[in-house]
């Protein structure tokens, strides 16, 4: 694909199949290894899905306050790294887009986005503080939109179960788990003691001990994450530059970003495209794009996960 094209539209708070794109990705017959990414609107979400596409441009960046991505974007690329496979890269609509002011309709972009994905990158800014943890509030609402469903019982003359999964189910589902917290500036230090990206993210997932409200409340985005995301990795990266020019990046030269910047974002570039595997079925085959298209386009599958229509009209 010379560049992104729209698979999923995202008009009127109702989420759609864009038929064009589901036909390039159906006509992909090799693996498929497919990285997505979420977050808060206007982080920089589609500057790293570029680097990832080892790109200057591709998925549209805007400097001013308005969002650039609507719905899901798709860009198939040969993967950097691994003959013979696909590299599938999802940009995501921004969360919390206050002209917007959907938050069923983000709930729902973010959840299939996690559910099409081989990893699930998070992006957000500044640091992983409470606010942080309250705009992922919504992976608390998955049990809710999501349901299992056996296959091998369609067809037959039983009724077929549809009881919400559970955490241990959602989990042979569920993709690898990237945060990424730009414009990193604090030091990561505990009293004396350095501490890596990753103990950072494992301290702000800690939970507290106790069964109240007030407790329930703290633990409840933590606990979820850390069942549902049993691998997950913490990436920090400094300001690329000064703020005026932070808008306009892809124009830049990349002398002009600070150097820290580029190493930490090269860092996790390697990591997503090393250790993120094709999208398998739950009997461990390789998940192509063909069959991805099948599942995308309303096929079920062995064990497919499928997104139930049960609080808003956004479901496909």
């Amino acid at each position: 694909m010379p560049a992104p094209l729209c698979l999923v539209t995202n008009k009127d708070g109702v989420l759609a199949l864009n038929p064009a794109a589901l036909a390039v990705l159906q006509e992909v017959a090799q693996p498929v290894v497919v990285v997505a990414i979420a977050g808060p609107y206007r982080t920089g979400k589609s500057f790293l899905m570029n680097r990832l596409a080892q790109k200057r441009t591709g998925f549209p960046l805007g400097p001013t306050v308005q969002a650039e991505t609507k719905g899901i974007w798709m860009w198939c690329l040969p993967h950097p790294c691994r003959p013979g496979v696909m590299l599938v890269l999802l940009d995501t609509e921004g969360l919390g887009d206050p002209k917007k002011g959907d938050s069923h309709n983000d709930a729902w972009i973010f959840t299939l986005a996690l559910l099409l994905s081989s990893t699930l990158v998070y992006n957000s800014i500044g640091t992983i503080d409470q606010k942080a943890l309250e705009h992922l509030e919504l992976v608390t609402q998955l049990s809710e939109l999501i349901r299992v469903r056996d296959g091998d019982k369609e067809g037959s003359n039983s009724v077929e179960r549809e009881d919400e999964a559970e955490d241990c189910e959602f989990v042979r589902f569920f993709p690898n788990f990237v945060w990424v917290v730009r414009d990193f500036t604090l030091e990561l230090r505990v009293g004396e003691r350095p501490i890596s990206e990753d103990e950072y993210l494992e301290q702000v997932l800690e939970l507290k001990h106790g069964h109240g409200r007030k407790v329930q409340s703290y633990n409840g985005t933590r606990l979820c994450l850390r069942n549902y995301f049993p691998t997950r990795k913490c990436f920090v990266l400094p300001p690329p530059l000064g703020t005026e020019e932070c808008g306009r990046m892809e124009e830049l030269p990349e002398a002009a970003l600070a150097p820290r910047f580029l190493q930490q974002a090269a860092q996790f570039c390697n990591y997503v495209l090393s250790s993120t595997w094709p999208k398998t079925l739950p009997d461990g085959r390789a998940l192509s794009g063909r069959g991805k298209g099948r599942m995308e386009g309303g096929k079920r599958g062995r064990g497919v996960m499928m997104v139930t229509q049960r609080t808003t009209r956004g479901a496909l």
